[in-house]
């Protein structure tokens, strides 16, 4: 095959499947196709064709998965997900054609705001969440996942639906891992792109629906904090992130964002799949619910049910919201190494090795998570794993205690000092008086040394006088 067949401006003027396309323009390129906006003769309108990137064509099965999984796609038609219009292979290159929406992707309209770090609108959340969501459960009731959802795999219309894009295509550009070579995960079959792949994936552990579900809570997570919540220095540190990063609540880092719509984004973005929900569609109904506003300011959440009731005036509405899903306890200290428990308040003294690792409070038996910093202190809970400490408290999963032959659990946390329980007072009376202590002594020496240099330079001058 030619060196140049893949050059940005190698396919501009070609026409493919018996001239019915066109191609007009080079579009972009992601990490697995390079994308070309071409016109469609038959139908008269413009298209997207696809084709893989230069590296990807010298993979031998490339072009028989591409012609099985192509085919199948093709009688995946859902009124939010991007079909496909044709397949074929135009001088070796195989190639997809979908239709063009005018609309963008979500990913620029995050880009495009006058403050792109600041995150989209909250409330546009519920416009285009519910209908991805259908989309992603479509597909699972039809045994496919997408395997790379993302904002630039959300598009729109000029009217504003959103549709979601790229279906099998990692698929058809990777493959599937084959299990008779396990290191063929370390050799480059994580799908997915990094800052939204589920962990499971990462871990070689498959994916499912709930993988799908993951990557869409990161991608609500990213679009209201504005910026990628797991992305690391390298590509591999951000496939760490994900297996290992436990991110805080979006409310706690965007004030505008309804607590009741962060947890629900928090349990979608659960490194166990078992603790997400039991569908992307529960996951989106969840989050436009608590994006919902109260229809009272004197609206009373009782904390033993899932319903908030409202009064408005004689007439009582009820409006249902995600089941309630407790909120990790967290202490923060801006002194490393000395924190109060977020439990019983007691100081818990840290030691450099602890970071990033789990244990328990000595006086109220609190489970813990420890910041990478050793300035934070997270409550773990079996069903919501969100804090700020960098680290997983799922067993499963890995921990920085792996590296260390002490279990995480065995971690007993105080403020002991030589064995003693000290108050923080007491601490900082030993501390000075240990420093008083150093202090006078090396007076003491200074004061001793000078005496006996004295009495030295008077022994030699008597010496002297004595010759």
């Amino acid at each position: 095959m030619a060196a140049s067949v893949l050059d940005p401006g190698h396919l501009i003027g070609a026409c493919l499947a018996d001239n019915r396309f066109r191609i007009v323009a080079r579009v972009g390129a992601g990490s697995m196709a390079i994308v070309y906006r071409a016109f469609d003769y038959r139908l008269e309108t413009e298209v997207v064709v696809k084709v893989p990137r230069k590296e990807k064509l010298q993979d031998p099965d490339l072009r028989e998965r591409f012609r099985r999984e192509s085919r199948l796609l093709v009688q995946l038609q859902h009124p939010h997900i991007v079909g496909i219009l044709d397949v074929g292979v135009h001088q070796e290159i195989p190639y997809v054609v979908m239709p063009y929406l005018s609309g963008g992707t979500l990913l620029d309209r995050m880009q495009s705001g006058e403050k792109p770090t600041k995150g989209v609108p909250v409330d546009s959340i519920r416009q285009w969440l519910p209908e991805v969501a259908k989309a992603l459960d479509f597909a699972h009731g039809r045994m496919v996942v997408h395997r790379d959802v993302k904002p630039a795999n959300i598009l729109f219309d000029e009217s504003g639906n959103a549709f979601l894009s790229d279906f099998g295509l990692t698929k058809i550009m990777y493959g599937e891992p084959s299990p008779d070579a396990p290191d063929e995960t370390a050799a480059g079959y994580v799908v997915g792109t990094p800052n939204f792949v589920a962990p499971e994936v990462v871990l070689g552990k498959g994916c499912d629906g709930r993988s799908d579900q993951y990557s869409l809570g990161l991608t609500v997570y990213q679009m209201l904090i504005g910026m990628s919540p797991m992305m690391g220095k390298t590509p591999g540190a951000t496939l760490v992130n994900q297996t290992r990063r436990l991110l805080p609540l979006v409310s706690e880092i965007r004030k505008s964002v309804p607590q009741s719509a962060a947890l629900a984004i928090a349990r979608s973005i659960s490194k166990r799949p078992e603790d997400r929900f039991e569908s992307c569609g529960a996951f989106a109904e969840a989050v436009v619910q608590g994006l919902r506003p109260a229809t009272s300011q004197d609206s009373i959440r009782d904390p033993g049910h899932s319903t908030t009731v409202a009064q408005v005036g004689s007439t009582r509405s009820q409006i249902t919201l995600p089941s309630a899903i407790p909120v990790p306890r967290v202490s923060r200290s801006k002194t490393p190494g000395l924190i109060p428990c977020p439990g019983c308040s007691k100081p818990i003294r840290l030691r450099p090795e602890y970071a990033g690792r789990n244990g328990k409070c000595s006086h109220c038996q609190l489970k813990v998570a420890i910041g990478t910093d050793l300035q934070t202190l997270t409550e773990r809970l079996s069903g919501l794993r969100s804090t700020e400490s960098g680290q997983t408290s799922d067993k499963s999963s890995p921990s920085s205690a792996s590296n260390n032959s002490q279990s995480a659990e065995d971690l007993v946390l105080s403020d002991r000092l030589f064995g003693f329980q000290l108050g923080r007072k007491a601490v900082l009376v030993i501390g000075i008086t240990v420093i008083a202590v150093i202090v006078a002594v090396s007076v003491w020496l200074a004061g001793r040394m000078n005496v006996e240099k004295s009495e030295s330079d008077r022994a030699k001058e008597f010496r002297n006088s004595e010759g």
